[in-house]
Parts: structure tokens; sequence; C-alpha cells
């Protein structure tokens, strides 16, 4: 029996149109991975922008919502007082 001895020499035969071909799929997506990372990045950095611009609003929401808040629970109370009294005065 016949045995065929290993080497180390390694023949690939391609064609050029075949090489072309690959470079310009790899070029494509390496530029395609370039892109896309660069608009993950943009939108990270909206995405930021966006919540400091939402926690600023809230702050001045709050801000607005405090004195109106206030003049309600004062009338609030008012109005329990005057109500307290009128079922006081009903019962004496």
């Amino acid at each position: 029996m016949k045995t065929k001895t290993l080497n180390d020499e390694l023949q690939i035969h391609i064609s050029v149109k075949w090489m072309v071909q690959i470079l310009i799929m790899v070029f494509t997506l390496t530029g395609a991975w370039f892109t896309i990372n660069a608009n993950i990045n943009d939108n990270t950095k909206e995405i930021e922008s966006i919540k400091e611009a939402l926690i600023e609003f809230e702050e001045n929401l709050d801000e607005r919502m405090k004195p109106l808040e206030a003049e309600r629970e004062q009338r609030l109370t008012e109005m329990n007082k005057s109500l307290l009294d009128k079922v006081l005065r009903k019962n004496n």
C-alpha cells in the first residue's frame, strides 16, 4: 500500500475575477461596519442629549407646578375647614 507524504505546500488557484469580487466584498463589509459603528455612536450621543433635555424639562415643570400645587392644597384645606364648620354647626 502506497502512502502519500504530507507536505507544507498549499496551492490555491483563484481567478482574478473572483479575487476582485472577494476584495470588493471585504471592503464593502469593512465600510459598512465602520458606518454602522459611527451611526451607533451618533445615536448614543443623541439619546444622552435627549435624556439631559428631558431631565431639565422635568425639573422646570416641577418648579412651575410647586406654586399651583401649594395653591390647590390651600384651597382644599380651606374647603375642608368650611365643611367641618358647617357639619359642627348643624350638630349644635
